[in-house]
């Protein structure tokens, strides 16, 4: 059991244990849990009821007559049930909305009247943590780290506290809050985030490791700035060279031919007779064509 559940256990246990119409008994639990109000007489029970606040208005919501229990509201059905003759009253399958004042009215064989209420608390568990985290340098040129703890939850009842160890050793308690700030050690550190609320707990963990130092830092940025100028002065040396050599291919294949002239056919200086005796048109032979290419 945890200690904060042993603190509210053990209050409930001393008031039950002296019921004097002080005040309600505090009851805790969370979303779909079960609790038991408990009251046990010494005497035989006659009948016994139990009521709630709705709406402004106490209305009864369980009943014990005759040696029967039955249940009177709706929204109770099927999630209460009651033991000690009416006067413990169980409830299971808690909603948000289970929680207020619950009070018990008791009359025994003797006529004689008892009356105890608690006060029911239902809490929502608590969803995991999430760290977020920032690394800076101071003036100094020494590195720390800024962890911040959070959950999504709207419950006021949370609470944050930081543990941390070395390696595999035991945790040991660091701060109580939801941030921390922390300088970066030459071993490496796991911190714990641990979330609670009356009912239940969530953490989650975060290895803090060592960071440079500021200057060597900046010797780290100038080296990566190096390497990026020299790859960028390379890409445009090579790009240069790949659109030089394709505009001398292109320079080579494109030729114009001008000034192309040609020779006419020449005659044989010969004239042909027809059959009739009569001269024709001297006869044309093909002679050899020169061309003149220039470029």
């Amino acid at each position: 059991m945890k200690p904060i559940e042993l603190v509210f256990f053990l209050s409930l246990v001393l008031q039950i244990c002296s019921v004097t119409g002080n005040g309600p008994v505090p009851v805790i639990d969370h979303v779909e849990g079960s609790v038991v109000l408990p009251y046990s007489l010494s005497v035989p029970v006659r009948e016994a009821y139990w009521d709630f606040p709705c709406n402004g208005h106490r209305v009864k919501v369980a009943e014990f007559r005759d040696q029967k229990f039955s249940i009177t509201r709706e929204e109770f059905r099927s999630r209460m049930d009651c033991s000690d003759n009416g006067t413990s009253l169980m409830i299971r399958n808690l909603r948000m909305n289970d929680s207020g004042i619950y009070t018990a009215l008791i009359y025994d064989t003797e006529q004689r009247r008892h009356e105890i209420s608690y006060n029911l608390t239902v809490f929502k568990l608590v969803p995991k943590p999430e760290i977020k985290w920032e690394k800076k340098w101071n003036e100094d040129g020494q590195c720390y780290y800024t962890l911040n703890c959070s959950v999504q939850s709207d419950s006021p009842a949370l609470s944050y506290s930081w543990m941390y160890r070395y390696n595999n050793s035991e945790y040991q308690h660091y701060a109580n809050g939801s941030t921390i700030q922390i300088s970066a050690h030459k071993n490496t550190r796991e911190f714990l985030c641990l979330v609670q609320n009356p009912v239940n707990e969530e953490n989650t963990a975060f290895v803090v490791s060592t960071c440079p130092e500021k200057g060597n830092k900046r010797i780290e940025e100038v080296l990566i700035l190096s390497v990026i100028t020299s790859v960028c002065f390379l890409a445009a040396v090579f790009g240069f060279l790949i659109l030089r050599k394709s505009r001398l291919v292109k320079k080579n294949h494109d030729i114009i031919y001008t000034g192309i002239g040609g020779f006419p056919l020449k005659s044989t200086n010969q004239n042909v007779c027809n059959q009739n005796g009569t001269n024709r048109k001297p006869l044309l032979y093909p002679e050899t064509t020169y061309v003149d290419v220039k470029r």
